[in-house]
């Protein structure tokens, strides 16, 4: 297991969500995860004009609710929300502290090679999750990085 504390500063996301999940790998492989991100790819070499790069990176934030389940918004980053398609989930996650894992290559599945590491981390104590936001980073098919939100 390898991974880095870091500090992640304020960003805004904003894209299409599905409420009520649990962070996982599961969700993050599941069926309607990938149906939404093939649907953002299609809309963002459409809408160019949006300032909004094919090739930039995708995300799936995780956001808790005050009953303490997760929705999770998969969604390209924005500078402005005057920018994000009408009718996108807008979030705003906070400047915070994450614990940074990337694939060390314990599995063949990337997302499921991270998020066993953050199972790993946390049942040993390592780290201690804050359960607010967490956030995949898609590079590519083939490169993540998922960042958990860590008390320090």
């Amino acid at each position: 297991m390898t991974y880095a504390i870091v500090v992640r500063g304020e960003a805004l996301y904003g894209g299409l969500v599905v409420p009520r999940v649990r962070p996982s790998f599961k969700v993050s492989n599941s069926d309607l995860i990938e149906f939404l991100k093939d649907r953002l790819r299609d809309r963002a070499e459409e809408t160019q004009a949006r300032h909004q790069a094919a090739d930039q990176p995708m995300y799936t934030v995780y956001v808790p609710d005050p009953a303490g389940n997760f929705n999770v918004v998969v969604c390209f980053e924005y500078q402005e929300p005057g920018v994000v398609p009408i009718g996108d989930v807008l979030v705003k996650v906070p400047k915070g502290v994450y614990a940074r894992f990337a694939p060390n290559g314990d599995y063949h599945d990337l997302v499921e090679d991270v998020w066993a590491q953050v199972d790993d981390a946390t049942a040993s104590a390592e780290i201690t999750r804050a359960y607010r936001e967490e956030i995949e980073v898609w590079h590519g098919p083939e490169s993540v990085e998922l960042f958990i939100s860590i008390l320090v």
